[in-house]
């Protein structure tokens, strides 16, 4: 069966009588290498075939489909068809001439990517795949126009009729009739990145855009050549994304499995339907990814209709407008308690109402205390009810002990409503696997999961991309350190690396000040948490990021520096603690990951025997 990466039952909800028929045809007749969209926006104009149809053999169909009846149909040319309705004559275009620009339009726009084109041959500078459109006269047979012009207006090659969607018409056939409304034939198979290629020229919003993308924006009057690797969801993380519906729902992945990019994509979505006295809110632990989820988003042209803010930076908001007390004098932990623990209160005696927001979306719901998953989630308007939750309990690192409780219990009702995605597409089969190595038994349960409301732990699944193995340095004080580290920074950078691209965490920001005056006597430029000044991230300035361990997570670089080992753990916490905070920073390198340490510690010791372990392993397959 062919893919429908908006979710078969969604889109037979969507279909008029119609478009049901073609779709269960489409569904009976081809195979699953087949991919198949329904009335979606696609290219840079957002134009809204009825279809879109994708083979890896044949190319792109954009079939239209109308259910008109013979006796609807008036005076007609190739342009434009007079219909006979309820409401009197009307004229509409023809759906031949309207799939026709359709399909021209698309073709320009991806015959400017050399990638997709061929560039020797009788078909040099065509694409690489053919392309067909059509027309789907659903509620019309054949018998219904013998004898009149219709073949003139509607060619048989490219028009299907009622009988060509009988359940009696072989798979073969129906597939040879679809074949005929291609231009061209030639052969050629697309590869899978050829695929996911044409994806991106048709759906911009299934775009991911990589952290750096932002650091070297052009003029907006110029077109920046295009890149040869583009990247975009794959199918599964695409069906997640576009079947996500109203209700509650929560979604368990594994670390670089795609959940923010999923929660930009809803967020983008939902941006339409929000107004401003009826927002969208999402909500994030750390405050760094709070601001690279603004920034992502107001990159994408959505405004202040969705608001990203930390929860108890949402909750400061709250004290201010509503006036809640809050004792005076508290820091730190005592005070953002505080804060909480005031809305809570003030949410439950209806100080602050409920349903302020048209959807509530949580990314690191992990790091949530239960009281504050309760209370957030009785803001969203009873009219929609949607909220949407990301959770990865491996990645938890504010939690402590691993916690058993259920959605239920804090008034998540997702049940028949929850995915899990297992796939890494953010690491290298070699970083993942060290970080894998490392979290030796972090990523097992405490016992079976018993129910889809409670939590699972996502063992991650690399995607097998390939890398270097990452690498340990250690030095003798923290000045050799910070001129090791510096001294690889500045040859990546020499080497292509983007600066924006480049990281390095650090357990506090008291570890970065030496590394930093490294970086500075080397000309490197920086931002970095441990700046008197710093209040936030620019994340359009082309520069190296110092990053507390804690802050990078839900982020991702190219090359990432985990420095200071030796002073993990803490002495406040426990060796568990502080691998599962190492396992999270090792997962946000894309490309390389180098650690460092000057001194002992049991996670250096940790971290050097699992990079021994890593590295027989893939001697052993080699």
């Amino acid at each position: 069966m062919a893919v429908f990466p908006q979710g078969l039952s969604h889109v037979d909800a969507r279909c008029n009588a119609g478009e049901r028929r073609v779709l269960h045809q489409l569904k009976r007749c081809l195979e699953d290498d087949y991919l198949v969209w329904h009335d979606i926006a696609i290219g840079p104009k957002a134009r809204q075939p009825d279809f879109v149809v994708l083979s890896p053999r044949w190319g792109i169909l954009l079939p239209e489909v109308k259910d008109w009846r013979p006796a609807t149909l008036g005076p007609a040319t190739r342009d434009a068809i007079e219909l006979r309705t309820p409401r009197g004559v009307v004229t509409a275009p023809h759906p031949l001439r309207q799939a026709c620009d359709y399909a021209l339009e698309l073709v320009d726009m991806m015959k400017d990517d050399p990638a997709l084109v061929h560039e020797h041959g009788p078909f040099a500078g065509r694409l690489l795949f053919p392309y067909g459109w059509g027309v789907v006269l659903a509620a019309m047979r054949r018998s219904d126009v013998i004898g009149s012009d219709f073949d003139e207006l509607f060619p048989p090659a490219r028009t299907l009729l009622r009988d060509d969607l009988d359940e009696a018409v072989p798979a073969a056939a129906f597939q040879h009739r679809l074949w005929g409304m291609f231009t061209v034939s030639y052969p050629h198979t697309l590869t899978l990145p050829q695929r996911d290629r044409v994806r991106w020229h048709l759906f911009p919003e299934v775009r991911l855009q990589p952290q750096t993308a932002l650091d070297f924006g052009a003029a907006p009057e110029t077109a920046p050549p295009l890149p040869d690797l583009l990247q975009v969801m794959d199918l599964q993380q695409e069906q997640v994304a576009r079947t996500l519906g109203e209700g509650h729902r929560v979604i368990h992945g594994a670390a670089g499995s795609g959940k923010t990019m999923i929660l930009i994509f809803r967020a983008q979505y939902l941006a339409a339907a929000a107004r401003a006295d009826q927002p969208v809110l999402v909500l994030c632990f750390n405050r760094t990814l709070a601001d690279r989820i603004r920034h992502q988003l107001r990159e994408r042209g959505v405004d202040e209709r969705v608001q990203v803010r930390t929860f108890h930076g949402w909750c400061q908001d709250l004290v201010r407008s509503y006036q809640l007390g809050v004792p005076p004098g508290l820091k730190g932990d005592a005070h953002f308690a505080a804060l909480a623990r005031a809305v809570e209160r003030a949410v439950d005696s209806g100080r602050v109402p409920g349903g302020q927001y048209l959807a509530l979306l949580i990314d690191e719901a992990h790091d949530f205390e239960d009281a504050w998953l309760r209370i957030a989630g009785r803001m969203v308007s009873p009219a929609t009810n949607s909220l949407l939750v990301l959770y990865d309990d491996a990645q938890s690192i504010y939690q402590g002990k691993r916690r058993r409780f259920n959605f239920a219990s804090v008034g998540i009702e997702a049940r028949g409503r929850t995915s899990i995605l297992r796939l890494n597409y953010r690491n290298t089969t070699e970083v993942l696997a060290l970080a894998l190595q490392c979290a030796q038994g972090l990523l097992q349960g405490d016992g079976p999961v018993r129910g889809e409301d409670e939590l699972p732990l996502v063992q991650p699944l690399s995607a097998g991309r390939r890398g270097a193995l990452p690498v340990l340095v250690q030095a003798r004080h923290a000045q050799e350190e910070a001129d090791l580290l510096a001294e690889r920074i500045a040859a990546a950078l020499a080497g292509g690396t983007p600066a924006g691209d480049i990281a390095v965490l650090c357990r506090t920001k008291s570890l970065m000040r030496p590394i930093e005056a490294a970086l500075a006597r080397r000309g490197v430029p920086l931002q970095s948490m441990n700046a008197l000044a710093f209040r936030r991230f620019d994340w359009r300035s082309p520069s190296v990021k110092l990053l507390t361990l804690h802050s990078a997570k839900g982020l991702e670089f190219g090359l990432v520096c985990v420095a200071g080992l030796q002073a993990l753990p803490m002495r406040d916490e426990t060796l568990e603690d502080a691998v599962r905070l190492l396992y999270v920073a090792m997962t946000r390198a894309t490309r390389e990951l180098v650690l460092s340490a000057h001194g002992r510690s049991a996670v250096v010791d940790r971290v050097h025997d699992a990079l021994a372990a890593v590295a027989r392993q893939f001697s052993a397959a080699a």
